[in-house]
């Protein structure tokens, strides 16, 4: 987590008060919305001076992101754990695709500012910088969740991991987008809906059928040559 290079004079440093504010932020950000939580609110819930919540966070742009980087470390570190107890396969990761959206979605409110944080891995700013990093964390955490999860069937993906983690990065944007234009609750029906469509289609076809043509996945990588390097995700 990016914190500053030393101390702020009296400001004690304790990572149960950075947990705690993590939580209190999301449980704020997911009430009030990103435009309607402040980070008052947040640093008394939190049960933390305003300096101390700003010594660790610039400005509620820079909490939002590292509320959604904490969640998605548990989120991945779950999925892990599930894995090595050999509970994964396509249940885990389609509970994986839920938690995700569920993220998503509960900060709905905040979908306009997370559609334009997409863009800002490119601005050389501090701003950009901290979403650049935090990008390129997740999509390696995505990825190696991927592996861990689909362990026993690796060779039966229809893509490998590092490109299934651009497939769902790129899905998941499209439905963020879609949820920031939502402004009634029938937008909002229709948005779940395209959510259930893709894990549907998710479900189907993550994993090539016993009986059906193998996938050659050296042409298909020809048709994509530049799936590496820093992969954003929607939140």
């Amino acid at each position: 987590m990016p914190t500053r290079s030393r101390p702020a004079p009296g400001v004690p440093t304790d990572p149960r008060a950075v947990q705690r504010i993590l939580g209190a932020a999301r449980r704020i950000f997911g009430r009030a919305g990103f435009d309607g939580a402040s980070m008052g609110e947040v640093a008394a819930e939190a049960g933390v001076s305003k300096g101390l919540l700003h010594y660790h966070f610039e400005n509620k742009d820079h909490l939002l992101v590292e509320t959604q980087r904490a969640f998605f470390r548990q989120l991945h570190q779950r999925f892990i754990e599930r894995a090595r107890k050999g509970d994964g396969g396509l249940p885990s990761a389609l509970d994986a695709l839920d938690a995700m959206w569920g993220a998503a979605r509960e900060l709905h409110q905040g979908a306009p500012f997370l559609v334009e944080t997409l863009a800002l891995s490119t601005h050389d700013s501090a701003m950009g910088r901290q979403v650049a990093s935090f990008y390129t964390e997740c999509t390696g955490l995505l990825t190696d969740a991927i592996r861990a999860v689909f362990a026993e069937d690796l060779d039966r993906l229809t893509v490998p991991p590092e490109r299934m983690a651009v497939l769902i990065r790129v899905l998941l944007e499209g439905l963020v987008v879609e949820l920031a234009r939502a402004a009634t609750e029938d937008e909002l029906a229709r948005v779940d809906l395209a959510y259930s469509d893709m894990r549907a289609l998710f479900a189907r076809f993550v994993l090539a059928g016993q009986d059906g043509p193998a996938v050659d996945l050296d042409k298909l990588g020809a048709a994509w040559p530049d799936a590496a390097g820093p992969v954003p995700l929607p939140w």
